[in-house]
């Protein structure tokens, strides 16, 4: 009876031996890729995977044999998430360029970046709207396995955001304009005094917002945008821009240099059609030559005194 016991466990030990052995070996092979989603933040580390044992290539044939040949996987990552409609990407790998494309008609973009070594990297990811400003750069860090893909999803790129005039006086109106993810809700935070404004990102992404300054007090004051969307996905923040608010009668004009940049540009050429042909503009300045009227003669003095 003895003995009938003892054979018995030692085949069950046999068997979940073999069985050990067999996970060890092509649990690998059937593992090949690692899915790491990001709910982006201010700075986002993607889940370091557990490693798992590496395969070992099979002993060359002996001569004249004609046995099975290893392979090496290649190891690629890929990148998927949310910018804005044909924007720039360019994404990084401890700080250098391994990737540029452009992101889709939709906004959404990929990129598949192979031959990418083994190994725990800070990548990042900016964006360039269609017009030409830049968003922040998102960072995360990620451990990449030989032989493996990793897709890094949830990726949202944060909202490009411009201002002007950067000086007002109190009650004058401050535009801010970006562009972001098509159709996504736009809030913009205003500090000093924390109050959120929202408008609503067009089909193309293009966002607009006419901030009246009537309510904030005199000194300098900070903005930022923020994306979501109805999925409960939300960007990063934008960059912080700062514009000034004087008091009533102390807004001292600086020629054509609408927005007080010490540049005169296209900035301040969007800034005076803006006003275009307007009779005693809400923005005392654009009115270059003080005729009480926008017109092409103000066109002509911020053309002299162009700097690009």
């Amino acid at each position: 009876m003895k003995r009938r016991w003892y054979n018995t466990k030692c085949k069950l030990e046999a068997r979940i031996l073999i069985l050990f052995l067999a996970i060890l070996i092509f649990s690998p092979i059937l593992t090949n890729a690692q899915q790491i989603n990001i709910s982006v933040g201010a700075q986002v580390s993607g889940p370091t995977p557990t490693p798992t044992a590496t395969p070992t290539p099979p002993p060359p044939p002996p001569p004249g044999g004609g046995g099975p040949v290893y392979i090496s996987p290649e190891t690629t990552v890929i990148f998927k998430g949310r910018a804005y409609p044909l924007a720039n990407l360019t994404i990084l790998k401890n700080n250098t360029v391994i990737a540029t494309f452009k992101a889709q008609q939709s906004g959404l973009f990929e990129r598949e970046v192979k031959g990418v070594a083994a190994g725990t990297f800070t990548f990042s990811i900016f964006a360039e709207d269609t017009d030409g400003r830049k968003s922040v750069t998102i960072g995360f860090t990620v451990s990449i396995l030989e032989g493996r893909t990793t897709t890094i999803s949830g990726i949202f790129i944060s909202p490009t955001i411009e201002l002007g005039p950067t000086q007002v006086e109190r009650g004058q109106d401050v535009n801010i304009a970006g562009q972001s993810f098509p159709e996504s809700e736009i809030k913009i935070f205003v500090a000093s005094t924390e109050v959120v404004k929202e408008t609503k990102a067009t089909s193309k992404g293009k966002w607009t917002y006419k901030l009246n300054t009537g309510f904030l007090q005199e000194g300098e004051h900070g903005t930022r945008a923020k994306a979501f969307m109805d999925d409960g996905e939300q960007s990063q923040f934008s960059q912080t821009l700062t514009f000034l608010v004087l008091k009533k009668g102390a807004l001292v004009c600086k020629g054509a240099d609408l927005n007080f940049d010490g540049k005169v540009n296209i900035i301040d050429f969007s800034i005076l059609l803006y006003f275009w042909k307007q009779t005693k503009p809400a923005n005392i300045c654009v009115d270059i030559n003080r005729d009480g009227i926008v017109n092409i003669i103000d066109f002509s003095i911020m053309m002299y005194w162009w700097t690009g």
